[in-house]
């Protein structure tokens, strides 16, 4: 996956070869079953993923 790349990718130490190859980034979900209340593990998980992968699909 990119994303495991992508510190090596920066520092430019990997040759990037078939980079005209590399298809098209795909949309992140989270999918999960309604609830209420909200379980905490749950709430606790979103509210430390959503601003992460806001970030991250911001900087592609």
């Amino acid at each position: 996956m990119s994303y495991k790349m992508d510190a090596a990718k920066q520092a430019g130490t990997p040759a990037i070869v078939l980079d005209d190859f590399e298809p098209e980034p795909l949309p992140v979900h989270i999918v999960y079953s309604p609830r209420k209340p909200v379980p905490m593990k749950l709430r606790a998980f979103l509210n430390w993923m959503t601003p992460r992968l806001k970030t991250r699909l911001a900087l592609d």
